[in-house]
């Protein structure tokens, strides 16, 4: 519980300063789900943006890298699962929409 006397209690401008509007999403988008109220956890916020960190680091190391990347044809049993998994995936959000 964030109180003023406990001095536990974060601005939305200090929380984005200490944790980044990223690392602050990621944390917010996991406080709960339920109608009670939401638990802001800081070790999530850290952990979002060290999450973020390593994707972005993965992302650069795949761009630097992609001349070895596979090329060619996608047609091995697991490119046909892949394209069948994204397509499904695409058809159950778009039912989703509609509702």
């Amino acid at each position: 519980q964030m109180s003023k006397s406990t001095g536990n209690f974060l601005t939305l401008t200090q929380a984005v300063d200490k944790f980044s509007a990223d690392g602050m999403r990621l944390a917010l988008a996991d406080a709960g789900d339920t109608v009670e109220d939401a638990n802001f956890v800081e070790a999530m916020a850290d952990a979002g943006i060290l999450r973020l960190y390593t994707w972005v680091e993965w992302v650069k190391e795949m761009i630097a890298n992609r001349d070895s990347l596979r090329s060619g044809p996608a047609n091995t049993f697991n490119d046909k699962v892949f394209a069948s998994e994204m397509s499904a995936g695409i058809m159950k959000t778009d039912q989703n929409y509609e509702k």
